[in-house]
């Protein structure tokens, strides 16, 4: 049966009612469902007791593995439109920033939306989203997957149990979209980011973007090893890691590949996300480690400059967004890296002078309204955070900023592993109470494909209080996917 998309690029703003700020009334309070640019969670944060101060965060997690359950599996063969292979297996999405132009197409008047996908003319428009892109949805499904696993990972380790609703459904998700053989996604991306109209019919290098989730996903898979979950079986991981090699041989050999690690900007990082992530599901760490030293000693030292602006991402036409969206990208291949060789330290590499922490330093300087961003504000506050939790924050500027833009860190999902940031003293917010050893009993979690309605918990008990007062009003946002 198709799932139900969860929309990754959709933005909310909410704010705490003016009766709520004069009542001082508490406010239980999970953050609005986050999707991340990309991330990579160390398992290592996942081991032990949890700090009291990542209640909140946890409950997030919680809610959003639910969430994403009830939306759940996902597969590339649901979409309505066969690939030009023929192949409901074939993973395809439109290029996003595609138009038709049916001036010189006949009779455009009679078109059926088949015959202008294929004879009308495309024309590129930066940054401006053809709507239509939905219409195949393989994209939005892998970023709904990636995230559900990466969830519903992490609430498996908030029970002392080596089986869990949770882990059976993150290893459900991977099943239906990578392992099953009526629902498994073919390892290549020969129709990603397809160009459209009479000279198209084909994927382009920027298309490799649309699977850099798996950063996510090797996370889930790093856990669920890490913690011997009984459902994350031998057999599919072997599975799994042979599924991988043969993407990984795909990544390393076809012409578009190829296109996007040659890539100098945005391409390129998230190329180096996407590979380094497989690697390590295949157990290579020593080919994690090369891509992330070739990164790091490659591409990125072109990318910064000395004053921490990214020139190749602010001349496009939304500065604010690319510039994020990058840094998420250099904040994860550092991650892997450090992962991959714990002795690496390339945090403090620098392009010409500067470091990510010049990048956000630089980026908390911008105003997003000044190129009409301010939608996508929340973009920010993630970076923010690792850059703080990384390079430390003995000025406690990251904190001022975290709080003076009235986001909820404390009780946002990535808090669990903006580590030490999160575990010490530095902390934006106030965090929740006390956290039991086994939080989350089993009747309260929502199983796949349940009726519960998106974006609620009712079965949660949510332990970050948010007091309403004027000096903070909850601003959340959605990041874009």
């Amino acid at each position: 049966m198709p799932s139900r998309f969860r929309p990754c690029s959709q933005r909310t703003a909410l704010y705490f009612g003016l009766s709520l700020v004069l009542f001082a009334q508490p406010i239980l309070a999970t953050n609005v469902f986050t999707c991340y640019a990309n991330d990579f969670v160390d398992p290592s944060h996942t081991v032990g007791q949890y700090a009291a101060n990542l209640a909140g965060a946890q409950d997030t997690i919680v809610a959003w593995a639910n969430e994403m359950n009830s939306y759940g599996p996902w597969s590339v063969t649901y979409k309505p439109v066969l690939p030009p292979s023929g192949l409901k297996h074939d993973y395809m999405s439109w290029a996003p920033y595609q138009w038709p132009d049916c001036s010189k197409a006949g009779n455009t008047t009679v078109l059926t939306p088949e015959q202008m996908w294929k004879t009308c003319a495309y024309v590129f428009r930066d940054g401006q989203v053809n709507p239509d892109r939905t219409t195949i949805n393989d994209f939005q499904s892998f970023f709904n997957l990636s995230d559900a696993v990466l969830y519903n990972s992490l609430a498996f380790t908030f029970q002392s149990q080596s089986s869990s609703v949770y882990s059976q459904n993150a290893v459900k998700f991977i099943r239906a979209w990578f392992l099953d053989s009526a629902t498994a996604m073919n390892p290549n991306l020969n129709y990603a980011q397809m160009n459209r109209g009479p000279n198209g019919q084909h994927g382009e290098y920027t298309g490799i973007l649309d699977l850099r989730g798996f950063a996510k996903i090797a996370s889930g898979i790093l856990i669920l090893r890490q913690h011997g979950s009984s459902d994350w079986t031998a057999d599919i991981d072997s599975q799994m890691g042979a599924w991988c090699q043969q993407y990984i041989n795909w990544l390393q050999t076809a012409p578009t590949a190829l296109q996007a690690a040659a890539a100098k900007n945005n391409h390129g990082t998230f190329y180096v996300n996407q590979l380094a992530a497989l690697k390590l599901i295949v157990n290579d760490t020593a080919g994690a480690t090369t891509l992330g030293r070739g990164y790091f000693g490659g591409i990125y030292k072109g990318q910064i400059s000395s004053n921490g602006d990214q020139p190749m991402e602010a001349s496009r036409t939304r500065p604010y967004h690319y510039r994020n969206f990058n840094i998420a990208g250099m904040i994860t291949n550092a991650r892997l890296l450090k992962y991959a060789d714990p002795t690496s330290n390339d945090w403090n590499t620098t392009s010409n002078g500067a470091t990510i922490q010049t990048a956000i330093d630089f980026l908390m300087t911008t105003n997003p309204s000044a190129t009409q961003e301010s939608n996508v504000t929340a973009e920010i506050y993630p970076n923010v955070a690792a850059v703080a939790a990384t390079y430390g924050d003995s000025t406690g500027k990251y904190v001022a900023f975290l709080n003076t833009s009235g986001f909820p860190y404390a009780s946002d999902a990535s808090f669990l592993w903006d580590q030490p940031l999160a575990g010490g003293s530095d902390q934006p917010l106030v965090g929740g109470g006390n956290r039991s050893s086994n939080p989350i009993s089993e009747a309260s979690a929502a199983p796949a494909s349940s009726s519960q309605a998106s974006g609620t918990s009712g079965s949660m008990r949510p332990s970050m209080m948010i007091w309403a007062t004027f000096g903070l009003l909850g601003i959340f946002g959605w990041r874009l996917c």
